[in-house]
This record gives C-alpha cells, structure tokens and sequence, in this order.
C-alpha cells in the first residue's frame, strides 16, 4: 500500500542569542548559535522569512517577514532538514510542493507519529486507536503535575506501540524496515515557564534500522 508523504521532521538548531541588525533594510535580525551553516529554514513568529544570509558557522542574518515587521520577536527558530540523533525537532504536516510517495524508515516514523499524535474517537473506522498526546499536551498542567504529565507521555508512546504492533500484525505484505519492532521513550521533560514538553524516542525496525524522533511541543 502506497502512503503519501505528509510528514517532515526538522530539527531545530540551538540558538544563543538575536539582536536586530543596525541600518539593514528591510528589517532583519542576526541569530547566533552552533552549527548555523547546516539552516534550511528561518522562522519569526512561526512565520517563515522570505530570505537568510549564513554568515558563518555560528551567525545567520535573516530578513523578518512583512507581516512581522511591527510585531514583538516571540518567537524564533532555525532549522535544519538533515536529521541529527542529538538535537531536537519540528514535527510540520503538509503534503509540500509536489506530492511523492514514502517507504522505508521514514515511512514507519511518520505512521508512528500519526498514530501517536491522534485522539481516540477521532478515526470513524479505527475509533479505539490513537495514542493520545495531543490530549495530553492540551490539558491544564500545574508545576507540580510534571511526573504525572511525563507518565502519561510514556503512556501514549507505549500504548501507541501496541497499537501498531497490533495493526502491522495482520498485514504479511510489510517489508522489515517498515515494520515496527520496539519504540522506546528515552527521555520526556517538560519545562514549566515555557510549558513545553519534550520527547526522545527511539524505533527499532524489524530489519535492525533504528530512528530517534526529538519531538518539542
């Protein structure tokens, strides 16, 4: 069976520090971080900005986008679109430019991701399926519910896991790199004053291939 693409996972670069740069027109900002010569996309305010100038490893001029011009620098992010197992990542649902099919790898990541992120009920067909983290994330956490929100992440992984175990087990016709063998929470956290949650989980193919999704929501 034949899957499009829908999924892409970037993986954000870190960032040190941003300031706007003096007498530049139009209105841009110089990013310092660590290896900023691997950027593929600049973003401000989740926007993402028309054109960016690397001006060595650890520095990026990057113009702000029309519709940013006169709002607060909220929001910034560097990303790169080749996967690194040590930093962490974007996770953007969009059938891109050109439609083209997946397989392989990539293609057991982003079913993993797609069940992992859906919400029990949501799927008229499958309506018991879904691991649930997008509920999760989106409930009401208090600086001392941490342990409990990382539980119920590991739970939504490890449930989703046996979801898709369950699934691929009727189906003969999945090659091994596609078939979905272990996946492992390796690491959740979750930073109370930016309320972000993050997850480092490891996949193990049955053909031995293995895949980490850095995932920050």
């Amino acid at each position: 069976m034949i899957d499009l693409k829908i999924l892409t996972i970037r993986d954000l670069l870190p960032i040190t520090g941003v300031e706007y740069a003096a007498h530049v027109v139009p209105l841009s900002v110089i990013i310092t971080g660590d290896r900023l010569d691997q950027a593929s996309i600049v973003y401000v305010n989740d926007i993402e900005c028309p054109e960016f100038v690397v001006l060595s490893s650890g520095r990026i001029l990057a113009q702000v986008p029309a519709s940013e011009t006169n709002s607060v620098l909220r929001k910034l992010a560097v990303v790169a679109t080749v996967p690194s197992t040590s930093r962490k990542s974007l996770l953007h649902f969009e059938v891109g430019h050109s439609i083209k099919s997946i397989t392989g790898l990539e293609k057991l990541v982003q079913a993993f991701c797609k069940l992992l992120l859906q919400t029990p009920g949501t799927d008229r067909f499958r309506p018991d399926e879904g691991g649930g983290l997008l509920k999760v994330v989106g409930r009401n956490v208090s600086k001392g519910d941490t342990r409990n929100l990382q539980a119920s992440v590991v739970g939504s992984i490890s449930r989703t896991q046996d979801q898709l175990l369950r699934r691929q087990g009727t189906d003969r016709r999945i090659p091994p790199d596609e078939r979905l063998l272990t996946a492992t929470a390796e690491a959740v956290g979750f930073d109370a004053q930016t309320t972000t949650l993050s997850a480092r989980i490891s996949l193990a193919a049955v053909s031995g291939q293995q895949a980490v999704a850095n995932l920050t929501l």
